[in-house]
């Protein structure tokens, strides 16, 4: 029965061996491969950019000039992610104020903000 159990135990030991060294040695994406003596560049994570509206005065946003844009793509920059970065409600031109009057509507801007990324190349 011992001799049984240990055979078992070195059976298993053998198998989880193996499994471990079985295992293909993998590098996850933006990590650097240190003693590598392969030619290819490795790529160090992601330089990030954001671009973001201008606030012109009291609560008062620019949108991002286009043109800023397109240059930074220019430049290597890929747009990874555009999201709303402030809401402005306004009321409708021309509208009356009258206290008999329903309130006027109100008009909604939103200001975008834009993310982008570049690979880092490591030499």
């Amino acid at each position: 029965m011992v001799d049984m159990k240990k055979a078992l135990f070195v059976c298993l030991l053998v198998g989880a061996t193996a499994l471990l060294m079985a295992q293909q040695g993998r590098i996850a994406p933006g990590r650097v491969l240190t003693g590598s003596s392969s030619h290819t560049p490795a790529y160090a994570p992601y330089e990030v950019l954001s671009v973001f509206p201008e606030e012109s005065g009291n609560g008062t946003f620019a949108q991002v000039d286009p043109n800023q844009l397109q240059s930074l793509a220019g430049e290597g920059w890929q747009l990874v992610s555009v999201a709303p970065y402030a809401y402005r409600n306004e009321g409708a031109p021309g509208a009356s104020n009258q206290a008999s009057s329903p309130p006027p509507p109100l008009i909604t801007q939103v200001y975008l903000a834009y993310f982008f990324q570049r690979s880092r190349l490591i030499r």
